[in-house]
């Protein structure tokens, strides 16, 4: 039986993944579920992580069944895609920094990486360096800053000072291009463009966006409501749920998550 399709992430990040997704699959039933009161999950040990998207997953769940799950967020699919596939049946996909497409573009190239800590610093970017360098040189950057100014930006305008000053640290070098590793960062992309001024800026929104669509034949609903679940009680970004067609008063806030 068909369902739709549910997206987690720890805030407003996974926007970015399911713009791609909507782009092949405009017609998707879909549910997002955002950790608002968890975000940014960079600030947050790995225990907390797994125990809150393990709850966000079960909530969401709970309020209707769905055929496929997108972890749009990097910091936890790095840690946690084994313990949903481990609880569920349905096919599970994870968010992954394009290192690869990005150094095969640019081999022997300068390529740096952004992303939230638990990301940057942890093994799996350890493992897909070795893997996939391809004579790149890459520099890591570690910022949970710019996941609360990716927020901050579905509310007003994007402040480009602000991103200036928590780029500081490697905005005068020169990169081939840019990973953005971290679903939030897509949101703030054409203030990163400005800061980093001729580098190519590559997510991995796309190559999610074409695994949903090669996993969920069969498997996915379309044409039915869609539905935002939230941790907080924080004002939804107004602009994103109108393009997106879920309504601020059909919100449900989720609780005890984490617990």
């Amino acid at each position: 039986m068909s369902r739709p399709l549910l997206l987690v992430d720890s805030g407003s990040g996974g926007f970015s993944v399911l713009d791609a997704i909507r782009a092949r699959l405009p017609d998707l039933s879909y549910s997002y579920a955002a950790d608002y009161a968890g975000c940014p999950y960079g600030d947050l040990d790995i225990e907390q992580i797994i125990m809150r998207v393990l709850s966000l997953v079960r909530a969401a769940q709970e309020q209707r069944q769905h055929g496929l799950i997108v972890v749009a967020c990097n910091t936890a699919s790095t840690l946690m895609l084994e313990h949903l596939r481990d609880e569920y049946a349905i096919p599970v996909v994870g968010v992954v920094p394009a290192i690869k497409p990005a150094c095969a573009a640019y081999p022997g190239g300068k390529v740096l990486l952004l992303a939230t800590p638990q990301t940057a610093h942890g093994a799996y970017l350890d493992h897909l360096e070795s893997q996939f360098a391809n004579g790149a040189s890459i520099d890591r950057f570690a910022s949970t800053e710019l996941v609360r100014l990716a927020e901050k930006s579905l509310h007003r305008d994007q402040q480009m000072s602000a991103i200036a000053v928590a780029m500081a640290p490697v905005s005068g070098q020169r990169y081939d291009a840019v990973v953005l590793g971290c679903t939030h960062f897509p949101l703030l992309r054409s203030s990163l463009q400005q800061v980093f001024a001729g580098a190519e800026l590559i997510d991995s929104s796309g190559g999610i966006a074409a695994r949903v669509v090669s996993l969920g034949s069969g498997l996915l609903e379309f044409g039915a409501d869609n539905a935002f679940y939230v941790t907080a009680q924080l004002a939804p970004p107004r602009n994103f749920l109108d393009r997106y067609a879920l309504p601020a008063a059909q919100t449900i806030y989720l609780r005890n998550i984490g617990q």
